[in-house]
């Protein structure tokens, strides 16, 4: 169906979720330095986020060269608290940007919610600053152990969304405390699911031109969502952005290569989304990676379903699908 969203708003979204799925590498628009992913760095501490929305909660901030402050969003159960949910955004987003209506209706079921803008996005002061594969999934496991700290009794479900569900799969081999995970139009599909023309590209732009960001002008995509509104929404906030470098690019083939090495070792439950309309995702590549983890326990398409399963028109379905998960898991 056809989408109206201006010209300059529709170019940073479509932008954005090319870099996030690699679709820019295919169209030889991406790139990254072919070097090994950093060791990770200080273990980050929560902070508050400066943006408007939800209530944020903190933890004391350590010393620079002891840690970095990492903005996080929690909206708290409303009466008893049944279970926790860390949402990680994919690529250029925020954690509120991705899941503020998700989040209202989880903690209306009894769920609380933590969704941090990862390292190198959202309203931290690293924004546009690639910290490697290697450290994102770091910080989810060392945010993850610090609200399981919190919640010592109540399960924990890791949700992502297109690069944050690799890092969560990727962070899940590691060790992140977890009893479920759910992969919502997830980059995974790396290793031999990628496509081998993308990873050359990639790597010959990442060599060349590591810095060089990208606007996606002259790239004719079709829209990440039949909801306008979030769009428009999205495009306009400042936390957003959507002008990757070939580093990011490539750093993104080396998220959804972790993932896709990490399926088999991982044992947690595991339910993976995706929707039809995905114009980034190829849903039999995707299923294939979901098919190699250990724990798999489930494999949905949503017929109407976008790229962007959590701000869709069709939302509410997902919104519910992953709370009678993670409540589900509550009861085992």
């Amino acid at each position: 169906m056809p989408i109206a969203i201006s010209r300059a708003a529709g170019a940073r979204l479509r932008l954005g979720l090319c870099a996030a799925l690699g679709c820019a590498l295919i169209l030889a628009a991406c790139g990254d330095r072919a070097a090994p992913s950093p060791e990770p760095g200080p273990e980050p501490q929560v902070a508050p986020s400066a943006a408007p929305g939800a209530p944020a909660v903190a933890t004391p901030p350590a010393p620079a060269e002891q840690g970095v402050r990492i903005a996080m969003r929690h909206w708290p159960a409303q009466g008893p608290e049944r279970a926790v949910i860390l949402a990680l955004h994919g690529f250029g987003d925020a954690g509120e940007l991705t899941y503020a209506a998700a989040a209202e209706a989880w903690r209306a079921r009894g769920i609380t919610v933590y969704a941090p803008d990862q390292r190198g996005f959202g309203a931290n002061e690293s924004r546009k600053v690639w910290p490697g594969a290697a450290q994102l999934a770091a910080d989810a496991q060392r945010i993850a152990e610090q609200i399981r700290a919190r919640h010592p009794d109540r399960p924990l479900i890791v949700v992502g969304h297109s690069m944050g569900a690799g890092v969560a799969l990727a962070a899940a081999r590691e060790g992140m405390p977890a009893d479920g995970l759910v992969l919502a139009a997830p980059a995974i599909a790396g290793g031999r699911a990628l496509y081998p023309l993308g990873r050359a590209g990639a790597w010959t732009l990442a060599t060349l031109l590591p810095d060089r960001r990208w606007t996606g002008e002259g790239v004719p995509l079709a829209p990440p969502s039949d909801n306008v509104a979030a769009m428009r929404t999205v495009g306009a906030d400042p936390r957003h952005f959507a002008t990757p470098s070939s580093r990011e690019l490539y750093g993104l083939v080396r998220v959804m290569d972790r993932a896709a090495a990490a399926a088999p070792e991982v044992t947690t439950p595991t339910l993976t989304l995706i929707g039809r309309n995905d114009a980034f995702l190829a849903p039999e590549r995707v299923r294939g990676v979901h098919d190699r983890i250990a724990g798999a326990a489930g494999f949905r398409i949503y017929e109407e379903g976008w790229h962007w399963l959590f701000r869709d028109l069709q939302a509410a379905r997902v919104w519910d699908d992953v709370a009678t998960f993670a409540l589900e898991i509550a009861r085992d």
